[in-house]
């Protein structure tokens, strides 16, 4: 019975509330739409309790209530970001792996060495801060005495040193300074 008299009550404020709305309004183009509001408003509180008995939520107009929002607390927060801090740690290291994998084929296609180790310098930007490779040069190298001249000749070992830090500065946009080589 409280139901159905709270119910008839919640009816009737609203139909004197929107009355009282109408007799403010002047009478022009706005008056219509005013109207059209306060008629769709009548309707969700007659239809509210329906609504209630057919075991939806008990308030209708939560739907649009966005103030239940819970935050989180500090420490959920604190708990977020250090999942997250693991998550970067942990792409970061596939990351350096992989480009040391993607070095290494690198030079393996373009050069005679062996036993190449490869790795790489990140700054804090998490930008290619410098490449080191270690490797083992097991080509018979050739060597010229020439006793005529007083220059002493090109190493072509240090030639094959620079080709390839020449192309890996130029794959990866780095100078050429930032790449260390180290031939066994």
């Amino acid at each position: 019975m409280d139901f159905l008299t709270g119910w008839i009550r919640n009816i009737v404020l609203v139909i004197i509330f929107a009355n009282f709305i109408e007799m403010l309004l002047p009478n022009n183009n706005t008056k219509r739409e005013v109207n059209m509001v306060i008629g769709l408003f009548i309707i969700l509180v007659i239809l509210n309790p329906i609504i209630n008995l057919i075991n939806y939520q008990s308030n209708f107009l939560s739907f649009f209530n966005i103030f239940n929002y819970s935050k989180p607390s500090f420490e959920e927060i604190v708990q977020e970001g250090e999942r997250l801090k693991e998550d970067n740690q942990v792409i970061a290291e596939d990351y350096k792996r992989r480009l040391n994998r993607q070095i290494e084929a690198l030079i393996k296609l373009n050069s005679d060495l062996e036993d190449v180790e490869v790795e790489v310098d990140f700054d804090s930007n998490s930008r290619l801060q410098g490449v080191s490779i270690r490797g083992r040069d097991n080509r018979v190298k050739e060597v010229s005495v020439d006793l005529s001249k007083n220059n002493p000749s090109q190493d072509n070992g240090d030639n094959q040193i620079t080709e390839l830090k020449e192309l890996i500065a130029n794959f990866y946009g780095i100078d050429i300074e930032q790449i260390t080589v180290d031939l066994n």
